[in-house]
């Protein structure tokens, strides 16, 4: 079984790990399942960090570090927290393969969009118009969304993952165990080799 990446568009450390397995080439080697990280946070009793204005900055500038560091371009998004939900829906795998859609291509603008151009992508009429500009059917995209069918997918994501111990994104869940955050990656690939 591959081992699953939980995610969640609002964690800029998901959009960095996202650029790092993406330069490395090894996307191909994980499975995506996005997540609601508030509810993460609700289940483990933890306040989000975009609450508690120091660590907030903290958060953002040690992004940026390790973006200019690994050379990774990033920005804030347009406002920062915001509402993940429609993201967080159009990207799981199952609504991917209903439209027979590359979840790694969707995955790959909208990280783009939301961690490097500044799209405020948060804004659904926004959203659809950025996704009008792919090789896809933007509207049914959007459409199949709201059925209760996909919105169940990402309720059962957040299950998994609490079910699964998770706690924070990004966070590799494989039979090696958890690993969490992005500076956990190599972490994994050294484990892995043993």
């Amino acid at each position: 079984m591959s081992p699953i990446i939980y995610f969640d568009f609002i964690s800029p450390y998901s959009y960095l790990c996202w650029e790092i397995l993406k330069r490395e080439k090894k996307l191909n080697q994980f499975v995506f399942k996005p997540i609601i990280l508030g509810r993460i946070f609700k289940h483990w009793g933890q306040k989000p960090i975009t609450e508690i204005e120091v660590k907030k900055n903290y958060l953002y500038n040690k992004a940026a570090r390790v973006a200019r560091k690994l050379d990774i371009p990033i920005s804030i998004p347009f406002q920062h927290p915001f509402n993940t939900l429609y993201l967080l829906r159009i990207s799981t795998l199952e609504i991917c393969q209903k439209l027979d859609i590359s979840q790694e291509y969707l995955l790959n603008h909208l990280w783009k969009w939301t961690w490097s151009e500044k799209i405020d992508v948060a804004n659904p009429d926004v959203l659809l118009e950025k996704l009008k500009e792919l090789d896809l059917d933007a509207n049914k995209l959007m459409d199949l969304s709201f059925e209760r069918e996909f919105k169940n997918v990402l309720k059962s994501n957040n299950q998994e993952a609490i079910s699964k111990d998770v706690f924070g994104v990004p966070t590799i869940s494989s039979e090696l165990g958890n690993y969490w955050g992005v500076d956990s990656l190599d972490d994994y690939f050294e484990d892995k080799e043993k």
